[in-house]
């Protein structure tokens, strides 16, 4: 039996989609549904909707154990990638730098104090470069976490030597749709950025030659999932 298209568009929301980046991040791995649910911060529940209607899409499968698997990750990228939208979800300040050549203003993150690197991560363009160079950055888009607060927020302004104004700025700071965009956030060359699963995602509708960065990101994501190895719990 066909499953709904509800169904599917619920999975890629907020607190679901949590349970889908963690299958993504390591899809060769099979998941006792309780540690799952536990990984990826959510109910027990939810983690059983989730994997069900994956098995329903026919994009994975569980064994005799009752453990599952992904059984077809391109896909399921694929299908949250068209389903989403990140200028639509997100929430977006407008600042400005001087500082127009990527290494210029990359070295600034650099400077940051421990406390502040670890809430916050680059996406879309200045992320993939990092990783995956293939749209040379014309902008920066900042994930903030919500833990760095007022008391942190100042520095980091400072120390990037960004400016607020009122639309066009060349730098992004943003409030994520759900906190689970930074799950497996990763340091680059001292810069952190969100995982190339959410970079993909980010990128795939984005303007501004989006989704031909998010194909030549895949391509290194399939390569990762190819050298990878199943882990049974």
């Amino acid at each position: 039996m066909a499953i709904p298209m509800q169904i599917i568009r619920n999975i890629f929301q907020a607190k679901s989609s949590r349970i889908v980046r963690v299958l993504l991040t390591d899809p060769r791995r099979t998941w006792v549904l309780r540690e799952l649910a536990d990984e990826a911060q959510v109910s027990l529940g939810l983690a059983f909707y989730v994997t069900s209607a994956i098995v329903g899409m026919g994009l994975g499968n569980r064994d005799e154990r009752n453990r599952f698997i992904l059984a077809d990750p391109h896909r399921l990228i694929r299908q949250w990638a068209a389903s989403y939208n990140y200028l639509f979800l997100n929430k977006f300040s407008e600042y400005y730098t001087f500082d127009t050549e990527f290494d210029a203003f990359i070295s600034r993150f650099r400077k940051l104090p421990a406390p502040i690197k670890s809430k916050y991560a680059l996406t879309l363009h200045a992320a993939a470069w990092l990783i995956a160079p293939y749209v040379k950055p014309t902008d920066f888009h900042i994930y903030l976490h919500p833990s760095i607060g007022k008391k942190h927020f100042p520095g980091l302004v400072r120390i990037l030597g960004i400016s607020p104004v009122e639309k066009s700025g060349n730098v992004k700071l943003v409030v994520p749709y759900d906190k689970g965009v930074f799950y497996s956030s990763r340091v680059v060359n001292g810069v952190g950025i969100v995982s190339p699963i959410q970079i993909y995602v980010d990128l795939f509708n984005h303007p501004g030659r989006g989704e031909e960065a998010a194909q030549k990101l895949l391509e290194k994501i399939n390569k990762q999932w190819s050298n990878g190895n199943v882990r049974h719990q």
